[in-house]
């Protein structure tokens, strides 16, 4: 079995730091995974999520492969007011985890609702 390979960068670095420095999609590349044997999480800023997203699909990912962090559209949490439904799906009660297969056809998957 093999283990988790985590690679972390910030935006802008101040002196302390010493790794990664850029946009997630920059530090990505097709030869870190194995695409046919694992599976992509995708959780952060809808705008970071937006183009990581695209990246592995440009990368071969299928879309039931990327999993999505969606709690960004949650407000009840219990599914009573609305705000997180995402086509079919309540995210609060259907997620919030859900795959890009599951909701690439709804609009504005990437807003956050007010």
């Amino acid at each position: 079995m093999q283990g988790v390979d985590l690679k972390v960068t910030v935006d802008k670095a101040d002196g302390n730091w010493n790794e990664n420095v850029g946009v997630v999609t920059k530090i990505l590349s097709p030869s870190d995974v194995d695409i046919k044997n694992c599976a992509a999480v995708v959780c952060g800023p809808p705008i970071m999520m937006k183009y990581a997203t695209l990246k592995l699909l440009e990368f071969g990912f299928a879309p039931k492969d990327i999993y999505l962090s969606m709690e960004k559209n949650m407000s009840c949490g219990v599914g009573l007011c609305g705000h997180c439904m995402l086509g079919k799906f309540y995210v609060c009660k259907d997620g919030p985890v859900l795959t890009y297969e599951q909701i690439k056809s709804y609009p504005d998957i990437w807003i956050k609702k007010t």
